[in-house]
């Protein structure tokens, strides 16, 4: 099973209509779709990414399933919308989901970086609901990703150390596959 078929799994067990969502890097719109589909139609799934691509991609995606008005959509970096959100949002989430990298099939040099990564991940903490699942896949065969996938690392091992349930996932490989972290907030 990839990675993203394993967090799509897992969240299929944990989301319920009129949940509240977030996905923290658009990308492709793959997981905001998900998403989208899992909190029903009372519920409401923000999607953040850095690139208008994205977020453009992510929009036709929706459109074409019929689940845009599920969806905010917000261009910017992901640690600067969570903070934003941290002080305007009053309900809790249920889940949020992070992939880590690059956009597929864009422009290489723009990725996400270690030290907004740790900030949006803060973030996230603060804005799920006890029970709320946090999850993180990591791609580490770039450049900074393996730096990257040290600070989730370092971040998912201190809330485990705080009382979270923290899972770890890596694919059997012989180079540097990408990893999942999954925390169920206590």
């Amino acid at each position: 099973m990839r990675l993203t078929e394993k967090v799509h799994h897992i969240l299929t067990n944990h989301l319920k209509e009129g949940d509240r969502a977030i996905d923290a890097t658009a990308g492709n719109g793959y997981d905001t779709l998900f998403l989208a589909g899992q909190v029903g139609s009372s519920g409401k799934v923000i999607a953040i990414d850095i690139q208008d691509c994205a977020i453009q991609s992510t929009r036709e995606r929706l459109e074409s399933a019929g689940l845009i008005d599920r969806v905010r959509l917000v261009s910017e970096d992901h640690a600067t919308a969570l903070g934003k959100l941290i002080e305007a949002n009053r309900e809790k989430v249920a889940a949020i989901t992070f992939n880590l990298g690059y956009l597929p099939g864009s422009d290489k040099s723009i990725q996400t970086r270690a030290e907004s990564t740790e900030a949006a991940l803060a973030a996230s903490i603060q804005l799920l609901s006890p029970g709320g699942c946090l999850c993180v896949t990591a791609y580490r065969g770039h450049s900074g990703g393996t730096s990257e996938a040290e600070t989730v690392e370092a971040f998912m091992r201190k809330y485990q150390t705080e009382g979270h349930a923290v899972d770890y996932h890596e694919p059997e490989s012989s180079n540097s596959p990408p990893v999942l972290w999954v925390l169920m907030k206590s």
